[in-house]
């Protein structure tokens, strides 16, 4: 009865070694981490870590937008380089509603070692023209041990809200300008021209009375 005891005992220290030794080796392996943030360099905003809706960058179609991404590895120092995160590779395809401002940045990121972290920009124009549209443009990070035994991978989010001003009214047309009102015509003119009328009236009626006069004697 004692034989099956101690090979029961010895079995289970052994399991309880192995799980030792696998647990320490795991604490030294990379651990990668990623963060996306968004800055609004038209308007000169603070660099935000806006995940989602509620914390989005409220931003105006046209403006210029930076995106910074850093993929850190915060696994423990090991002189042997077994936490060392090798062939870490960012994937960043930009939504709908965003336009790539020139050329696109290196995402091969290669070794980063524990402790130390990558950091690559771009910019990318707002094209989206609808009042409170959200954009979600999410970075992803792959990597691995050195030794190929402990896969890392990871995403993170900037999410920025479409503002669009309202249009500004149309300005009303200014109301038409009366013509000038016609020059009054001097007084004088309509008495002159009556005054000439009786003038010539009785230049004529002196005429005939002076004919009937003269008539009149001739036949006595």
């Amino acid at each position: 009865m004692k034989k099956p005891v101690i090979i029961t005992s010895f079995g289970l220290a052994t399991l309880f070694s192995l799980a030792v030794l696998t647990s320490s080796a795991y604490a030294w392996h990379p651990q990668g981490t990623i963060q996306k943030e968004v800055q609004d360099q038209t308007t000169d905003s603070a660099i935000m870590d806006a995940n989602d809706s509620s914390t989005a960058l409220t931003v105006n179609t046209g403006d210029t937008l930076v995106y910074t991404i850093t993929v850190s590895n915060t696994g423990a120092i090991a002189s042997n380089g077994d936490n060392d995160m090798v062939d870490t590779i960012v994937t960043d395809t930009l939504p709908a509603g965003l336009q790539l401002v020139g050329s696109a940045p290196n995402t091969n990121l290669g070794t980063i070692k524990p402790g130390q972290k990558t950091t690559i920009q771009y910019t990318a124009k707002v094209t989206d023209a609808t009042d409170g549209d959200i954009i979600t443009n999410q970075a992803c990070f792959t990597g691995n041990s050195s030794a190929g035994d402990a896969p890392q991978n990871g995403c993170d989010t900037a999410v920025v809200k479409v503002h669009v001003p309202p249009a500004a009214p149309a300005p009303s047309a200014p109301a038409p300008t009366p013509p000038p009102a016609p020059a009054a015509l001097p007084n004088t003119g309509s008495s002159v021209f009556s005054a000439g009328i009786f003038v010539s009236s009785a230049a004529i009626l002196v005429y005939a009375l002076n004919t009937l006069r003269l008539k009149l004697r001739g036949d006595a």
